[in-house]
């Protein structure tokens, strides 16, 4: 995974909505270069998601030109110098360089500024500082390249004060040395994130959602949340997160059955300690997620794979999803190999079905509307599941006038 600067620039560096912004930041002889992540993953032959670029132009001059080059502005965070531009209905951040003026660990004040190494220095890690103009040409303040070259994750500066700055960063350096780091762990940024750990707690369960999802997914993710707990780092915030065993396992089932790798069951698997509603509150998770994370936390029967029929009872009680979760966070130690493979092929190529009959086909067999509705349509319902969903809707109905 080495850098190589003979990858830049690459097409989204000169043709598509990327450079179309690019060219109206500079049409006029101003500066601007590509910042961050995309930069970064450039240069190691990673897919690049988000396109971020730099610019020493106020927030208002860099309206002015996308307007000129009749490109859409969107000034979605202008106090912190942060415009997107839209071209072709694709958002590209535009900021300004900045200065942090004051930082709480939460949030900081900017100001802005058209020094580039001082842009760059308020970074986090050595490897997010790297910034390249859209002739490919790179600009490393912090030896950024020879960390990537290295396979070594470091902060910028002092370690303390970069985690000071903004907690969040305690993660991200976990993180970030799970998806790019080779080696250990660099000792200062341990010393300062065994120091800082109880502060994660002051952050909002937002933001360390989003740092936690990913990590959980990170190519190095398991090894480094094993290190995590180690340290005395995730009981800082995720007291819960324990259940190394079943992560790995779930891990390991996920890639040899070539399923993707799923964050939100991933963090089931760290926290079936019956602990899932103070998870999902802790994390501030979506209700779909929580929901997930709580129903799969709660004490329940074990995933029942005796039989294709017993998992086709499943699929239709929890849809497909929901089997496939419960099947893999209770292979570990509740399911036969052989049943668990089994069980798998039945969730892939058995979509969940719908009941064939609603509450308005048994009013038209004359039942008035009511309970004795509700109470016939869970009859059917139950006799159809019994025989394995293999009644159609004549055969259902057929059923239900019986029952009248």
């Amino acid at each position: 995974m080495k850098p190589d600067l003979r990858r830049l620039p690459q097409p989204w560096m000169t043709e598509g909505p990327a450079a179309k912004v690019m060219r109206a930041l500079t049409a006029e002889g101003d500066q601007a270069r590509f910042v961050g992540g995309c930069v970064r993953d450039a240069l190691v032959g990673r897919a690049i998601r988000d396109i971020d670029i730099a610019t020493p132009l106020s927030p208002q001059r860099v309206t002015e030109l996308l307007h000129k080059a009749e490109l859409k502005a969107v000034p979605t965070g202008v106090d912190h110098g942060t415009i997107t531009a839209v071209a072709d209905k694709t958002g590209v951040e535009v900021t300004t360089l900045r200065l942090d003026v004051e930082t709480d660990g939460r949030r900081a004040k900017v100001a802005f500024t058209d020094d580039w190494k001082a842009d760059a220095a308020r970074r986090d890690l050595t490897i997010n500082a790297l910034s390249a103009e859209a002739n490919g040409t790179v600009h490393d303040y912090f030896e950024g390249l020879a960390d990537l070259a290295a396979g070594r994750v470091r902060f910028v500066g002092d370690p303390g004060q970069r985690i000071t700055e903004d907690y969040l960063r305690l993660l991200r350096f976990f993180r970030f040395h799970a998806d790019y780091a080779t080696g250990g762990f660099d000792a200062a940024a341990i010393a300062a994130a065994k120091e800082m750990a109880p502060n994660l707690q002051s952050l909002s369960g937002e933001r360390l959602r989003q740092e936690t999802l990913r990590l959980v997914v990170a190519r190095r993710g398991l090894d480094v949340w094993g290190e995590m707990l180690g340290l005395g780092i995730v009981q800082h915030y995720l007291p819960w997160a324990t259940s190394l065993d079943r992560l790995r396992w779930v891990a390991e089932l996920e890639q040899r059955y070539r399923l993707a790798p799923d964050p939100v069951r991933r963090l089931a698997a760290l926290t079936m300690t019956g602990c899932g509603r103070e998870v999902a509150e802790t994390l501030k998770l979506s209700r779909a997620e929580g929901n997930r994370i709580i129903d799969l936390a709660a004490a329940r029967d074990p995933f029942d794979a005796s039989s294709p029929q017993a998992v086709r009872r499943q699929i239709y009680k929890w849809g497909n999803d929901g089997a496939l979760d419960r099947l893999l966070l209770d292979w570990l130690d509740r399911i036969d190999a052989t049943a668990g493979s089994d069980a798998l092929d039945v969730i892939q190529g058995w979509p969940r079905p719908r009941f064939p009959l609603k509450g308005a086909d048994i009013v038209k067999l004359g039942i008035p509307e009511g309970p004795r509705v509700g109470a016939l349509i869970d009859t059917v319902e139950a006799w159809w599941i019994e025989r394995d969903f293999a009644p159609d809707r004549a055969a259902c109905l057929v059923y239900a006038r019986n029952q009248v």
